[in-house]
C-alpha cells in the first residue's frame, strides 16, 4: 500500500509507466485516502488524467491573481464590498500560500495559516480570511485546478459576542451635527430603519415605496436580506430629499459616476467622530447594533426584529440586542417596584 500520513493528512506515492506519482489527498481518513489513491491510478490507467501535463498546475499566488481576482471583480460589480473583502483577505493568504501549487495545499497547511494569523489578528478576522480561502478553492475545483477544498476539515474560530457598539441618543446627536450631508443621510437611514451600509449606499428609485412608508432590499448577505424596510418619519424626510437630487438609478450615486453607487463613507465617518470627540468611537455598523438594541428596549418582539434586520436566524438578532446602563437600571426599579407591592398586597 502506498498511502502514508504527513503533517495531518494522508498522501499517496506510487509509481506508473516510470513515472512517479506523489500527491496529498487533502483527507484525514485512511480508508478515504486509499479510494483517493485507487481512482487517481484509475484515472491514469484509462488515460482521462495523464500524466505529463502540457503545462504545470498554477501557485496559489498565480491562480489568486490571474484568475479568480479577475473573475470575483466581474462577478460580484453589483456587490463591489463583497469583491473588496476577497481582494483584502487574498494579501495575507498569498502571503502565507503564495508558492505552493494548488494541488500541494493540505489542510495541514491551513491549520498551520489559522494558527499564524490567529497571532496578528481578532477571531473574526481569521475567520473572514479562512472563508475566502474556501471559496477561492471551491472556485479553483469548479475551475478543474483541484478535486478537493482541503478547507473543509478545518474548524474556524469561536467569536464571542464580538466588538458590538450601542450609541447613545446624545452621541448620535452630536455625531450627526458634525457630519457632511452624505454622512448625516446615510447614518439616520441606518439608525432609523436597521439596514446594513451596503443595503443603504445600494437604493434604487424603483424600491423606495413613500406613498406606502417603505423600502424594498432586493438582495443581500442571505436570502433573507430581500425585504421590505418599514419607514420612519426621519427616514422619510431623507428619502424624499435623496429621489428629488438624485441623477441616476442610485439615490446615494458614486461621485464620479451616477450609474454606480456609493461605496463607503468611511473618511467622512472617520472625520465626523474626530469633530464631535467621541470617546471611545464607534464604527458606521454600529448604528445597525444600535437600531436592534433600541427597538428590543421599546418592546419589538424578536421573531419581528428578526424581520426587521434581514436575518436567518433568530440568534444572530439576539446578539444585536444590548440593552444600556441606564436600561437595566431601570429593570432592577421595575422589580423592587413589583417586590414592594407584592407585600402591600399581603398585608391588604
Amino acid at each position: 500500500m502506498s498511502v502514508y500520513k504527513r503533517g495531518g493528512v494522508y498522501w499517496y506515492d506510487f509509481w506508473f509507466q516510470g513515472q512517479r506519482i506523489r500527491q496529498s489527498t487533502g483527507l484525514r481518513n485512511k480508508t478515504a485516502a486509499v479510494r483517493a489513491e485507487a481512482i487517481r491510478k484509475a484515472e491514469l490507467a484509462e488515460g482521462r488524467a495523464g500524466i505529463v501535463r502540457s503545462k504545470p498546475g498554477p501557485i496559489f499566488e498565480e491562480f489568486v491573481n490571474a484568475e479568480f481576482l479577475p473573475w470575483s471583480k466581474k462577478e460580484h460589480q453589483a456587490h463591489p464590498r463583497t469583491h473588496q473583502r476577497y481582494k483584502v483577505s487574498s494579501r495575507p493568504l498569498m502571503a502565507f500560500f503564495g508558492r505552493l501549487p494548488l494541488d500541494a495545499i493540505s489542510t495541514g497547511h491551513v491549520e498551520k495559516f489559522k494558527l499564524a494569523r490567529a497571532g496578528q489578528i481578532s477571531p473574526a478576522g481569521v475567520n473572514r480570511d479562512l472563508a475566502a480561502l474556501r471559496f477561492m478553492l471551491n472556485f479553483a475545483i469548479r475551475q478543474g485546478r483541484i478535486v478537493h477544498n482541503p478547507v473543509s476539515g478545518v474548524r474556524f474560530l469561536p467569536e464571542g459576542p464580538g466588538m458590538m457598539r450601542v450609541v447613545s441618543h446624545e452621541e448620535q446627536q452630536r455625531y450627526l451635527a458634525a457630519a457632511n450631508p452624505l454622512l448625516r443621510d446615510v447614518a439616520t437611514l441606518i439608525v432609523e430603519t436597521g439596514m446594513r451600509p451596503e443595503e443603504i449606499c445600494t437604493i434604487c428609485k424603483e424600491n423606495v415605496h413613500l406613498d406606502r412608508r417603505y423600502l424594498f432590499v432586493p438582495s443581500g448577505k442571505t436570502r433573507f436580506a430581500r425585504r421590505n424596510v418599514p419607514l420612519t418619519d426621519a427616514a422619510m424626510d431623507v428619502l424624499k430629499r435623496r429621489l428629488g437630487s438624485a441623477k441616476g438609478p442610485y439615490l446615494f450615486a458614486h461621485r464620479k459616476d451616477p450609474s454606480k453607487p456609493l461605496t463607503t463613507v468611511r473618511k467622512a465617518h472617520q472625520d465626523a467622530l474626530r469633530k464631535a470627540n467621541i470617546r471611545p468611537p464607534f464604527r458606521l455598523y454600529d448604528l445597525r447594533h444600535t437600531f436592534g438594541s433600541r427597538s428590543a428596549m421599546a418592546g419589538v418582539d424578536l421573531p419581528t426584529l428578526k424581520e426587521l434586520m434581514g436575518h436567518s436566524d433568530i440568534s444572530t438578532t439576539m446578539r444585536y440586542v444590548h440593552p444600556t446602563p441606564e436600561h437595566k437600571r431601570e429593570a432592577v426599579r421595575k422589580l423592587e417596584r413589583f417586590n414592594v407591592e407584592q407585600v402591600f398586597a399581603m398585608y391588604e
